[in-house]
C-alpha cells in the first residue's frame, strides 16, 4: 500500500488528522492523541474560501475544495517524513451540513422488550421520515447521513442507562441527526483519501463536536446556548439538562455586514473587507467612521432580530439560559459579543447572562501545541472532541 503524501507506509494509531470545513475558510491540523495527556497539536493552516456574491451550490463546492486541497499540501510539507494518521475527523461548518433534534416515541399497551434491533429500527425510520422533511433543502438523491446519536432513552418516563433486555410500555428517544449533501461529502472524501490512503475518515458536525468539548470543559454547566458564527450563518444549539434540545440556524454571518458595507457603499467586495476590518480596529477617519458606522448599525438591528426569531421557540421545559458559548472569527469576537449580550430574546436570562467567547485563552487548559503552531480555537476543540471518540 502507498500512501500518496506521507513517507512512511504504516500508519500512526496515536495521531489523528483534523479538517475544519467551514463557509469561510478551511483548517487542517495534525494532532498527537494520548490517554494520560491532553491533545498536542503539531501544526495547523487555514486557507480561505473566495467570497461569493451569490452562494452557487456547484461554484461553492469547487471553491471549498480548493481551499481544502491547499490546506492539505501545507500539512504535507510539514510532515513529508510521517506516517500517516490512522484517522481523520471532517469538523463541518453550515452550510454543508442540517442538524437536527429527534424525539422518537413508541408506546405499546402489552409492552415491549426493548432490544438494538427495535433501537435500530425506530432511528432508521425516523432518519427517512427526516429525509423526506427536508426534501425541498436536499434532493432525495443528493442527502447522507453522516452522524447519528442517541441522547437519552426513556423507558416509561425515566431515563435509563442499561436499557437492553427491558421491558416497557413507553419508549422515548432522543436524538441527533447530521445530513449534509452526498456531492459534498463524496468530493471531500477523494481528497482525504488521495491524502492520505487506509485513513479512516470520520464526519461530524460541528456544533455537536462544540458541545461534547463544552460539557467535558465545563461540567457544571446544564443550560445554555452555542453559537457557532461562521462567514455566511449563524447556528444556535439549545443545551437543557446537558442533552441538545434545540437546533436553529439563521443565514447571517460575518459575510452579512461585509456585503451590506459593499451594497450601500457601492464598492468591491475587497474594498468593503477593508472597511469593515478598519472599523472593528477603530482605525477609520470621522467620516467614514461615521457612515461605515450607520451601516454597521442598521446590520447589528438585523442580526439581533434573526437571532431572537431563532430562539423564539415554544418549549415545554423552557429555563431560562445564563450562559451563551460562542465561536467566531477574532476580529469580529467584540461585535458579536456585544450583539448576544444586548438581544432581548425570552429564553436569555435578563438578570445575569454571561458569554463566553470560545479562544485560545479559555481552551489553553485542555490542549496544548508544539512550539511555533499557530492557535487555532476551532481545531482545539475538534481535537478534544476527537480524542474523546477514539482514546478510551
Amino acid at each position: 500500500m502507498v500512501l500518496s503524501f506521507f513517507g512512511k507506509k504504516t500508519l500512526d494509531t496515536s495521531s489523528v488528522l483534523l479538517v475544519d470545513i467551514g463557509s469561510a475558510s478551511v483548517g487542517v491540523a495534525r494532532a498527537q492523541l494520548s490517554p494520560s495527556v491532553s491533545p498536542v497539536i503539531l501544526s495547523t493552516t487555514r486557507n480561505n474560501i473566495p467570497f461569493q456574491e451569490s452562494l452557487s451550490s456547484s461554484r461553492f463546492i469547487v471553491a471549498m475544495n480548493r481551499a481544502l486541497e491547499n490546506s492539505l499540501k501545507d500539512i504535507k510539507a510539514k510532515h513529508k517524513e510521517a506516517s500517516a494518521p490512522a484517522h481523520i475527523f471532517c469538523a463541518l461548518s453550515s452550510p454543508w451540513f442540517i442538524l437536527k433534534s429527534r424525539r422518537i416515541t413508541l408506546a405499546h399497551e402489552e409492552g415491549v422488550l426493548v432490544t438494538e434491533k427495535l433501537i435500530e429500527g425506530l432511528l432508521d425510520e425516523d432518519t427517512e421520515k427526516l429525509k423526506k422533511e427536508l426534501s425541498g433543502t436536499f434532493p432525495s438523491d443528493d442527502v447522507v447521513v453522516i452522524e447519528r446519536k442517541v441522547i437519552k432513552i426513556r423507558l416509561n418516563g425515566y431515563e435509563i442507562k442499561d436499557f437492553y433486555g427491558k421491558k416497557t410500555t413507553e419508549l422515548e428517544i432522543e436524538s441527533v441527526v447530521s445530513l449534509s449533501s452526498r456531492r459534498a461529502i463524496e468530493t471531500i472524501k477523494r481528497l482525504l483519501s488521495h491524502f492520505s490512503v487506509g485513513s479512516q475518515i470520520h464526519f461530524t458536525a460541528f456544533p455537536l463536536a462544540a458541545f461534547s468539548a463544552i460539557r467535558d470543559m465545563f461540567p457544571k454547566e446544564q443550560n445554555f446556548l452555542f453559537l457557532d458564527i461562521t462567514g455566511e450563518a449563524t447556528d444556535v444549539s439549545l443545551i437543557v439538562r446537558d442533552a441538545i434540545k434545540e437546533t436553529m440556524l439563521f443565514a447571517r454571518g460575518k459575510n452579512f455586514f461585509i456585503r451590506e458595507i459593499s451594497n450601500k457603499k457601492k464598492t468591491s467586495h475587497e474594498e468593503a473587507v477593508s472597511l469593515f476590518s478598519l472599523f472593528l480596529r477603530d482605525e477609520l477617519g470621522a467620516n467614514e467612521k461615521k457612515v461605515i458606522e450607520n451601516i454597521i448599525n442598521h446590520s447589528r438591528d438585523e442580526w439581533r432580530e434573526r437571532f431572537e426569531k431563532a430562539l423564539d421557540i415554544p418549549l415545554p421545559y423552557l429555563t431560562p439560559v445564563h450562559k451563551v458559548f460562542f465561536t467566531a472569527d477574532a476580529d469580529s469576537k467584540k461585535l458579536f459579543e456585544e450583539l448576544i449580550k444586548s438581544s432581548h430574546a425570552r429564553i436569555l436570562d435578563k438578570n445575569e447572562c454571561e458569554v463566553c467567547y470560545l479562544d485560545y485563552a479559555i481552551l489553553a487548559n485542555f490542549v496544548t501545541f508544539a512550539s511555533e503552531v499557530n492557535r487555532d480555537p476551532f481545531l482545539m476543540l475538534e481535537s478534544l472532541f476527537a480524542k474523546k471518540m477514539l482514546v478510551p
